[in-house]
């Protein structure tokens, strides 16, 4: 991603008329950012952005320090949290009905900077990704600021299309969109909450690996291009699903790590090992209870997978540089 004087004049006109809809969120040891989406004061956000908050106020663009008393809505699964400020009349985004951005296309992110100047970042959509029937979302080339999550993002037309999002896979910042047509629905839910209902979501507790360690002969008769397939399919099931385990979903990480091994076990006869592997994973889980732990079982059953791959395929690459031994015997 990279800051931008952008080529599309009407985004630039659209992030020039949304900067006042931009808003600071102060909480007790933390700061956040969210946005105006309607002129009747209310304000949306990421969820784990003010997860288990006991107090918020917002600064607004115009310079006002307000107290936030009532929540409307959160939605867990697509972490989004939206509030009712007690102020009317305020310059807010129009949401726009346009179809989603798709594979490819430009995408831009208003956000706050550490000097306090709204910046505008330009990037792509990496890929749409479908987690299931409740919900797609958009992930992004490059890495949004972790602090400038809840930041609205636009489309090459100047359309708002979602909340911008920063996530972590595998230890590293995944940058996606919840795309604004999940947030409109939530304006819809009547009647406030209070602030405490925030409580009700809090951040998962640390807890302990269990990675195992496997020798490479769990890997023999495996060929490398196999392996490769492999690895692959699962890191892309992390990074789609450590994100929605951050966002306070580990039944879809669970689900979707089990039909990940599920898969390998139908279609990856040809390597039994990974299959004995994922078989102890999947009997792990059959012994927990509740989807958080059987998220971190198959986390930990891929992890160990991926490790023990990665050093077969190091010795393999090792072998094939140096070559086959020259034949001294006539």
């Amino acid at each position: 991603m990279s800051d931008v004087d952008t080529g599309f004049p009407v985004v630039q006109e659209a992030a020039a008329q949304a900067i006042s809809s931009l808003a600071l969120l102060e909480m007790p040891h933390r700061q956040g950012v969210g946005f105006l989406l309607s002129p009747g004061g209310v304000l949306v956000t990421n969820l784990h952005v003010v997860a288990g908050a006991e107090e918020l106020s917002v600064l607004l663009s115009d310079g006002r320090f307000l107290s936030v008393e009532h929540v409307i809505a959160f939605d867990e699964k697509r972490d989004l949290a939206l509030f009712q400020l007690p102020v009317r009349g305020v310059e807010a985004l129009r949401p726009d009905a346009h179809a989603p951005p798709r594979e490819g296309a430009p995408l831009f992110i208003l956000h706050p900077s550490p000097d306090g100047q709204p910046r505008l970042l330009e990037t792509r959509v990496h890929a749409v990704q479908e987690l299931d029937d409740t919900l797609t979302f958009l992930e992004l080339e490059g890495a949004l600021p972790e602090e400038s999550s809840g930041s609205p993002a636009f489309d090459a037309s100047g359309a708002w299309v979602g909340v911008a999002t920063c996530a972590f896979a595998d230890g590293r910042p995944v940058t996606i969109v919840i795309p604004s047509g999940y947030v409109l629905p939530l304006l819809e839910q009547p009647g406030t909450h209070p602030l405490s209902t925030l409580g009700q979501t809090r951040p998962a507790a640390s807890r302990q690996r269990q990675v195992p360690h496997h020798s490479l002969a769990l890997l023999e008769g495996c060929g490398p291009d196999v392996l490769e397939e492999v690895a692959l399919m699962l890191l892309q099931s992390i990074q789609l699903g450590a994100p929605l385990y951050n966002r306070g979903d580990p039944a879809a990480c669970y689900q979707l790590y089990a039909r990940t091994a599920e898969k390998l076990l139908r279609e990856r006869t040809d390597c039994p090992g990974v299959q004995s592997a994922l078989r102890q994973g999947l009997e792990r889980c059959a012994r927990l209870d509740g989807a958080d732990g059987r998220a971190w079982a198959l986390r930990d059953t891929f992890d160990g997978l991926i490790q023990v791959i990665d050093r077969w395929l190091r010795a393999h690459a090792a072998l094939v540089t140096r070559g086959a031994p020259r034949d001294y015997l006539q």
